[in-house]
């Protein structure tokens, strides 16, 4: 077995890679960057079928053109769409609602309906009494029989975001500014009382050296989705240094960030 940040992780290498962006001045940190974490110890898996309790299936709501984030007139209401985000919903959900709500409050009603709280709904509900509108949710079902509980609730900006052939310049800068904005927030919610975000490490089975998947990353899939080595998405995967910092380091940095905070 060998450590990775695959897809299906929760602000691992990502989090841990942007607290070590912000600390970069900080002088009581620079000297510890470089050290590198203990080697792992793992236990065997054991790995077999019947140890299998259960199977999950649900479906994603993917565009090949991406997230619809579009307005539309229809008789007297003003519809601000907010859907089709394939694997990424929980990931991109408050850059994606707060683009949203900027589109909604600026029709200048302030008695705003939301269909649906799954990830999505909820955060558009949450930023719009932020912004200062009364709110109704209309939903079909509610949390936890809502198919946003049913997903991992993992950081994956990039999975399953659109069609390689639309990713166009003007998707990847609305992309990246989703993402950006998504992990600022997530950032926020590490350490609170009941853990709502926190860092974790993911392995997988391999028999293979350690080299060509774990290569690979977040990152190579990041260039996949949004048309490969091209500037938006390149950049921000490449910033961030998906998958090069164990979470038990991020951990670490992340209250070495809380210790010097006005350095």
């Amino acid at each position: 077995m060998q450590a990775s940040i695959g897809r299906r992780r929760l602000l691992a290498g990502t989090g841990a890679a942007l607290l070590l962006g912000g600390l970069e001045g900080c002088a009581a940190f620079a000297d510890k960057r470089t050290a590198k974490a203990p080697a792992l110890q793992l236990v065997p898996v054991r790995a077999s079928t019947d140890r299998i309790t259960r199977i999950t299936v649900c479906t994603r709501p993917f565009r090949a053109q991406g997230p619809r984030l579009d307005t539309e007139q229809i008789g007297s209401k003003l519809v601000v769409h907010n859907y089709g985000h394939g694997g990424s919903g929980w990931s991109l959900s408050w850059g994606s609602s707060g683009i949203a709500v900027r589109k909604a409050m600026a029709s200048g009603e302030r008695d705003i309906a939301v269909i649906g709280c799954g990830a999505l709904g909820l955060t558009s509900a949450l930023l719009l009494q932020r912004a200062g509108a009364r709110v109704t949710i209309y939903a079909k079902d509610l949390p936890p029989n809502v198919r946003s509980s049913l997903a991992s609730g993992l950081w994956t900006p990039d999975s399953r975001i659109c069609l390689e052939e639309n990713a166009t310049p003007a998707f990847k800068q609305l992309w990246e500014q989703m993402a950006r904005s998504s992990f600022q927030t997530y950032q926020n919610f590490l350490g609170l009382s009941g853990a709502p975000v926190e860092f974790i490490d993911q392995y997988f089975v391999s028999d293979e050296a350690a080299s060509p998947r774990r290569r690979g990353g977040t990152a190579g899939r990041a260039r996949q989705s949004l048309a490969r080595g091209e500037v938006s998405a390149a950049k921000l995967a490449d910033d961030v240094q998906f998958g090069r910092v164990s979470a038990t380091v991020a951990r670490r940095l992340y209250r070495q960030r809380r210790q010097n905070r006005n350095c």
